[in-house]
């Protein structure tokens, strides 16, 4: 198959996410209402919680620098987007890339979804999709394993206390320690994730068992009160009314229906088919790790994907949800395919599909009918959206007029 140069065209769609994105943040940070502001409100002031560590940053820098609280969460919020789609380019640059690959890299659950759900725009996931792709990074670099352990040992607490859920998709992080240290036995791989891991996992579970009080939790709003004028609403206020024990399943699920769940289910088919074809089509190169000794890459990606569903179970943003699995899955695959730790022998034996590829026209078409026609809204309860590629700069031209 016909290799692709992703530079170019790449950089155009990662500085048109970048200036919406900005744009977006800008005009959100100042809503009364917002999701994605909210969650950034949370902080110590009331005693230790859960996702408290990224308010106590924005109110560092607030005072640090004279600026408004929420000056200073957009800030945060799109010094964390700008970068992490800065290292994505710089990640992927310089990848040569079949047509499938080039579907897994812009489908709309991926780098184009916050943007376009701006209702999701902000939120803390991009702390996790940051502190992934920076361990990627590190892997390029000489006696990686080095770094990775370091890396994961002091950076990952510190995310575990903005975003606790995280540890969903430690499996990841695991997924790529194994390889970059060549664990061989389950018994290796035990022991050395068990240590580089285990502030992280001490941390989650102080988390887990300390939940910020009724007492606790007036405090810290009384505190956002009287300091800065905001009110603890959406996510500040659900800190203590959804709670980290598994109390949320009837609230997620009370007003789904059938075809919600269909609809779902056909996200996440349509979605992932370019990369779960990919994963399928492809083996292991060397069966130097735990990893490539035991298990074929479909099955690792489908255990990689199950703790995911946890989130699904007892969450009710099933958008976010599909696009944080997503993310974290390509990043992983581009992370074996750039580092040939798989190999890249993708044939389809299909008359039909070699037909449709060698005419340009058409495989541009459903291309774009793929990357730039549709993506899920936040809920489990919403519909699709349209067009995200044409609304999302015409909503910003519309805010600009009026």
């Amino acid at each position: 198959m016909k290799e692709i140069v992703l530079k170019k065209n790449f950089l155009l769609f990662i500085i048109f996410l970048i200036i919406f994105a900005v744009f977006y943040l800008y005009i959100k940070h100042n809503v009364g209402n917002d999701s994605s502001v909210s969650e950034w409100l949370i902080n110590y002031n009331g005693g230790f919680t859960r996702r408290g560590l990224g308010g106590e940053i924005a109110i560092i820098i607030a005072n640090l620098f004279d600026f408004s609280l929420r000056q200073s969460i957009f800030f945060i919020q799109s010094l964390f987007h700008v970068s992490f789609l800065v290292l994505v380019f710089l990640y992927l640059k310089n990848l040569k890339i079949n047509i499938i690959q080039l579907f897994t890299i812009f489908a709309p659950i991926f780098l184009l979804y916050p943007v376009a759900e701006i209702e999701v725009l902000g939120r803390k996931e991009m702390v996790l999709f940051l502190s992934f792709i920076v361990a990627l990074f590190l892997c390029e670099k000489k006696n990686s394993e080095k770094y990775i352990n370091i890396y994961y040992f002091f950076i990952l607490p510190i995310v575990v206390l903005i975003y606790e859920q995280v540890v969903l998709f430690f499996p990841f992080f695991a997924a790529v320690a194994i390889i970059q240290n060549n664990l061989n036995t389950f018994k290796k791989v035990f022991k050395n994730l068990l240590i580089i891991f285990f502030p992280s996992i001490l941390i989650f579970i102080y988390v887990f068992i300390n939940p910020l009080s009724l007492e606790g939790h007036g405090v810290m709003c009384a505190y956002l009160q009287s300091e800065f004028g905001e009110r603890c609403y959406m996510s500040a206020n659900l800190l203590v009314a959804n709670t980290i024990y598994f109390s949320t399943f009837d609230v997620v699920h009370s007003n789904a229906h059938l075809e919600h769940y269909i609809r779902y289910i056909l996200i996440f088919l349509i979605g992932f088919f370019p990369l779960n074809l990919l994963v399928s089509k492809n083996r292991f190169l060397e069966k130097n790790n735990f990893i490539a000794k035991n298990f074929k890459p479909n099955i690792l990606f489908f255990l990689l994907y199950s703790p995911s569903i946890l989130l699904f179970i007892w969450g009710y943003d099933w958008g976010r949800w599909v696009n944080i699995t997503y993310s974290f899955s390509i990043l992983f695959y581009i992370y074996l395919f750039k580092n040939s730790i798989i190999s890249n022998n993708f044939r389809i034996k299909n008359n039909l599909w070699n037909g449709i590829v060698k005419k340009k026209i058409l495989i541009s078409l459903i291309f774009f009918i793929f990357a730039f026609s549709w993506n899920p809204k936040t809920v489990i309860t919403g519909d699709l959206g349209s067009f995200p590629i044409y609304r999302i700069p015409y909503k910003a031209f519309k805010i600009i007029n009026n």
